[in-house]
């Protein structure tokens, strides 16, 4: 009995060693994803706050007609 018992827990341990490096692999990816993401969204802020200050620059000039 205690040979079966030894059995189960050594198939347990092994499923969880398996499951947690694929968790591992997932997390690694996601990680990937989130920091291109991130990137994504702080050179789209970097854009938005060029045009914003080009956009201010422009109306506070006067047309050539004044």
């Amino acid at each position: 009995m205690s040979e079966l018992n030894t059995k189960e827990l050594e198939a347990k341990i092994a499923f969880l060693e398996r499951h947690v490096e694929e968790q591992d692999k997932e997390i690694l990816s996601l990680r990937g994803s989130v920091d291109g993401i991130v990137l994504e969204l702080e050179n789209l802020k970097s854009s938005i706050l060029h045009a914003s200050a080009q956009t201010q620059e422009t109306e506070s000039e006067k047309p050539p007609h004044y």
